[in-house]
């Protein structure tokens, strides 16, 4: 799967994040709830394992 600026993806337990961008090759998640300003790191291939097991699905992105 070919992850780009502005796809959002869902937690399992529900929090929404969008990819902000990157950071070297890893990809920089932003909360999409406004009160939430944790931002996430992942490599490509943690991202590609989260994507498989389930812990995170994508839910859109901008076009």
């Amino acid at each position: 799967m070919m992850i780009k600026k502005k796809d959002r993806f869902e937690t399992r337990s529900g929090k929404a994040y969008e990819i902000a961008g990157r950071w070297g090759k890893d990809f920089i998640l932003s909360p999409i709830k406004e009160s939430d300003d944790e931002c996430l790191i992942y490599t490509p291939s943690e991202m590609e394992e989260f994507l498989e097991t389930g812990h995170f699905k994508k839910v859109g992105g901008v076009k």
